[in-house]
Formats: C-alpha cells, sequence, structure tokens
C-alpha cells in the first residue's frame, strides 16, 4: 500500500512546478510526532511509518491527518460552514469516524486521539472489535460490522434473505441490502437495521448533548446510500439531545463527498507543512 501511495504522489507531483508538502488523510490513530499510522484496525496497520516513509522519498514535510477528521476539516474550510463557530462531521461508511471543529481550530485531543467514535463502546461486553475492545459501536453500524454479523449468521445456520442477495459471501453485503432485506420482513436484517439506528442515535445524540455544536454534518457511504437512515437518525438525535442543543443546531448532509478528506488533508499540509524545515515530519 505504502509503494501505491508512493507511486500516487510521484504521477501527482510530476505536474508541477514545485512540490512544496504532501497532506495525507488515512484511517487510524496517528502519532502527533512521528505521522507514523500507531494502530489502524480496518487496514490492520499498528506502527507503520507513512510520514516518515514519504518524508525520505520526495524531500517535503508530510502532515499525516486522521482521515475522518481531515473530512470534518475539508467540510469546515471548503464546504458552506466556513462561518461557523463549531462543526461536528460524523462520517459512516467502511468504519465509523468523526472530526470537531471548535472555534475555528481542528480539535485533536491530548493525545492526538479524538473523534474516534466508531470505537466508543455502546454495548456492555458486546460484540468483538479488531481494535481489541467489545461492543464498539463500529460493529453494529458500519459496512464492515454488518458483514461480519452476516459471516457468524451463516456459520450459524440464521435463516435469512441475505444469504441469497449475497450469494453465501458475506464480504458482497452491503447496507442497501440490508436495508431492503428488512423493508421486506426478514428477521435477521431488520435486527441489524434496527440495531445500526438505534446505537447510532444514541452515540451521535451523546456527542451533541456534550460538545453542544453549531452544525452537524452526517456524511459517508451510508447515509449518501441510504436517505432514510439520514433521516431516522436525524430526528432521533434532536428527540434525544437537550433543549438548548437542538434549538441551536443545524444537521446537514456532507457536501464534498470522497474529496471531503482529500481537501483537508491538503489545506493541513499547506498550511503547517509547506514552511517546516526538512526533515521535519508534521502530523495532527
Amino acid at each position: 500500500m505504502l509503494e501505491t501511495v508512493r507511486g500516487a504522489v510521484a504521477a501527482l507531483a510530476d505536474g508541477l512546478n514545485d512540490l512544496a508538502s504532501i497532506g495525507v488523510a488515512c484511517a487510524g490513530q496517528i502519532h502527533a510526532e512521528t505521522g507514523a499510522v500507531v494502530q489502524a484496525a480496518n487496514l490492520g496497520w499498528r506502527d507503520v511509518p507513512l510520514a516518515a516513509t514519504l518524508a525520505a522519498a520526495f524531500g517535503v514535510p508530510v502532515t499525516v491527518e486522521n482521515d475522518v477528521r481531515a473530512a470534518a476539516w475539508g467540510e469546515y474550510r471548503f464546504g458552506v460552514h466556513r462561518g461557523a463557530g463549531s462543526l461536528l462531521a460524523v462520517f459512516v461508511g467502511t468504519g465509523v469516524g468523526s472530526g470537531v471543529v471548535l472555534d475555528g481550530q481542528l480539535w485533536c485531543g491530548a493525545g492526538n486521539a479524538a473523534g474516534e467514535l466508531g470505537h466508543t463502546q455502546v454495548v456492555a461486553d458486546g460484540r468483538p472489535c479488531p481494535c481489541g475492545a467489545r461492543g464498539c459501536l463500529e460493529q453494529y453500524v458500519s459496512g464492515s460490522g454488518f458483514q461480519r454479523r452476516l459471516r457468524d449468521a451463516l456459520a450459524a445456520d440464521v435463516k435469512t434473505r441475505l444469504a441469497e442477495l449475497t450469494e453465501n459471501d458475506p464480504d458482497a453485503l452491503d447496507a442497501t441490502m440490508v436495508a431492503a432485506a428488512a423493508n421486506s420482513g426478514d428477521e435477521f436484517a431488520r435486527e441489524l437495521w434496527t440495531d445500526a439506528t438505534r446505537y447510532l442515535t444514541q452515540a451521535v445524540a451523546n456527542y451533541v448533548t456534550l460538545l453542544n455544536p453549531q452544525i452537524l454534518i452526517l456524511g459517508g457511504g451510508l447515509f449518501e446510500a441510504l436517505p432514510e437512515l439520514f433521516d431516522g437518525v436525524a430526528g432521533g438525535i434532536l428527540k434525544a439531545t437537550t433543549e438548548l442543543a437542538r434549538g441551536s443546531l443545524s444537521i446537514e448532509h456532507a457536501r464534498l463527498g470522497d474529496w471531503a478528506g482529500v481537501l483537508g488533508a491538503a489545506a493541513l499540509a499547506s498550511s503547517e507543512g509547506g514552511s517546516a524545515p526538512l526533515p521535519t515530519v508534521v502530523a495532527r
């Protein structure tokens, strides 16, 4: 994967007069000083020297940011939210992540670990997660979580229409199949859908109650593919949070799609990495 990234950067840089810095949005927890990927459960990465590898290959400063925090910054800078004082972005796709902008600053936390919404625990002693914990939100909401639950169900000989829709291949499952099967009365699919809506609403409503943001952005593949999920979660959040929090909250769709993280990482690199002396690695 590192070789693929190097090749992509080289191809892009070939058309530039000068390469000043590189910004990378990467899933996982990023070391604040080295830019290494400390852990990325969905990638199977641990202690991967991403920033150092790219800095050595291209001789420029490298800024590495968690992918969803980068997407939140991209939405804040280049979406329609530039005038907002605070913004919370939640993205649900293969995994679940979030990013927060408070008083115009990207919130990274004391250990550079802020925003790991997918690894907040919503079920006591629940399903095991690749991160090592149990009951994480990501196991009940995300595309990867749906696939793991279907794999377990098929192994236990649970009868579900999802077996037919995926041709008994759990890796082929997507959220639209879950929604279609649930709407047709499939008991297992309905359980998946109910859990996803309930736990996601609960987690994000708690987030809103604690931070009281001005803007809440809901984005990612699941929200884009399933408008009913957006409507259900948005409505549930407004009911579950406090009166003052809901009164000051605007819930919106993400505007930039897959470009949000790209633009966010580029903006962070240009504002922080471009003037750093070599061989400094800048991470957030």
